[in-house]
């Protein structure tokens, strides 16, 4: 099952999924969280920095 939201804390792993196209869902405190979509691939993202999830926290 594919974890439909992406959550990172990096502002710049941030900027760089939002001129790759992915759309912001949230953006507080720091914590940036993203819609995941099949669509989009990030081959150049440091993934390390990036969180999947099912659950959206706000």
């Amino acid at each position: 099952m594919k974890e439909k939201f992406l959550k990172t804390t990096d502002a710049t792993t941030s900027e760089s999924l939002k001129k790759l196209g992915f759309q912001v869902v949230s953006e507080s405190n720091g914590i940036y969280i993203f819609l995941n979509t099949d669509k989009l691939q990030f081959s150049n993202i440091d993934k390390s920095k990036i969180q999947y999830s099912n659950i959206l926290t706000f």
